[in-house]
């Protein structure tokens, strides 16, 4: 397709017949307006495929009235609540784009680890949101409580923080957490969160849907199986003789002493660094993530039997 084309494309895409003209009513740097024309119809419609709407970006007239470079969210987000479901194909489409547009966010430096993709301060640029890590966000009353504030997050500035006084799982589980909000949730203003790290979830409403998008974005299942099973070599853990000796180099009835329950069970898989003569990074620590919401996630996926 040359560029008069694309820019007539980007033009119906835009809603905007005037797109790429210069002051005086022409074409200037027609090549470039071409690129132009071509990375920012791409960036719409990968944005209108992840937000679930087709008129993204258009205003009340169906112009187009959102930023050149196409960063801004739409703010016709949804106010029904999310079922699980809908929150796993969230993060899901938001990994796509993430995979799609790596060369452009990474260059020739990109992850050799998938997991070092699951970066929430990427995929908060790439949805238009700023990102900041702060010394301190001082303390704040939350659910009648002073604490220190672990995340902020901001709908008007478009703007995320996250404070570094916490450990870098819950930092990281925290800024999922407020990607979760700049994705799912209209823009509520200056909003703060308490340290979050996965293994106690919200209780019911945006809160609780903010913790379940992250993780999903922070442990897509078929990652997480996968690395399971190269992990301790099986799809499905269920301690015997062997599988015990392999992971503790104990007996079975000494196991069960110390593993009684199936979240025993679940973090200390979450936090093996050993199985059967092989040493590896355990999967909370692959993951970035807690060793509780680690085993939580193996028994969300049913890795696991007591």
């Amino acid at each position: 397709m040359d560029d008069i084309s694309v820019i007539t494309e980007s033009r119906r895409l835009l809603q905007n017949p005037y797109a790429y003209l210069d002051g005086g009513g022409s074409y200037s740097a027609l090549l470039d307006a071409g690129k132009r024309a071509r990375f920012l119809s791409q960036k719409i419609a990968d944005h209108r495929y992840l937000l679930g709407d087709p008129y993204a970006y258009l205003d009340g007239d169906g112009t187009f009235s959102a930023r050149l470079e196409c960063t801004q969210l739409s703010s016709t987000k949804k106010r029904h609540r999310y079922s699980n479901v809908e929150l796993e194909q969230k993060a899901k489409d938001l990994h796509k784009l993430i995979w799609k547009n790596r060369s452009k966010i990474w260059g020739a430096d990109q992850p050799s680890d998938l997991v070092d993709m699951l970066d929430p301060s990427v995929a908060l640029d790439i949805i238009g949101y700023d990102f900041d890590l702060d010394e301190t966000l001082g303390q704040s009353k939350i659910n009648g409580k002073l604490i220190e504030v672990a995340g902020m997050i901001d709908g008007s500035s478009r703007r995320v923080r996250i404070s570094r006084q916490f450990p870098n799982d819950v930092r990281v589980f925290t800024a999922a957490h407020e990607l979760g909000h700049a994705l799912l949730h209209e823009a509520r203003g200056l909003h703060r969160d308490r340290p979050l790290d996965g293994e106690t979830l919200s209780r019911p409403g945006i809160e609780f849907e903010a913790d379940k998008f992250a993780t999903y974005f922070l442990m897509p299942e078929k990652l997480v199986r996968a690395r399971f099973a190269n992990c301790f070599a099986t799809d499905y853990f269920v301690p015997n003789e062997e599988t015990v000796f392999a992971l503790s180099r104990s007996s079975l009835p000494d196991f069960h002493k110390k593993c009684k329950t199936l979240r025993d069970l679940s973090r200390t898989l979450a936090n093996a660094e050993y199985y059967d003569g092989r040493r590896f990074i355990s999967m909370a620590r692959q993951f970035r993530v807690s060793i509780g919401a680690m085993a939580i996630r193996l028994e969300e996926l049913g890795l696991l039997a007591v």
